[in-house]
């Protein structure tokens, strides 16, 4: 058994799935594996500029939280393109934070 199978059954015990037996399935799991990693990065930065974005709002440094929405709405929207996240959702994101620049 090499380094590289294990690897693959190190990441399958995370999610508590079978252990792939043919090599089509085995190429399909790394490539899952792969995507999800993809996926959890970008729903990360997400969730780093919304939190940017609310500390800066709370604050009252509203010009700094203003020059950081771009960069929220960026992120939402590489998730949104890429879909690991919902094209509504994103929306719904970016519209909520949108409201909330232009209220405080």
């Amino acid at each position: 058994m090499g380094s590289g199978s294990f690897r693959i059954q190190v990441g399958l015990e995370r999610r508590g799935s079978a252990i792939p037996n043919t090599r089509s399935a085995k190429k399909q799991l790394r490539q899952n594996l792969r995507r999800r990693r993809r996926n959890d990065l970008r729903k990360s930065a997400i969730r780093y500029w919304r939190r940017t974005l609310q500390s800066l709002i709370k604050e009252g440094k509203l010009e700094e939280a203003v020059k950081a929405f771009p960069n929220f709405q960026k992120a939402v929207d590489k998730a949104a393109q890429r879909r690991a996240i919902h094209p509504n959702r994103a929306a719904r994101l970016k519209a909520r934070m949108a409201r909330r620049l232009h209220v405080s």
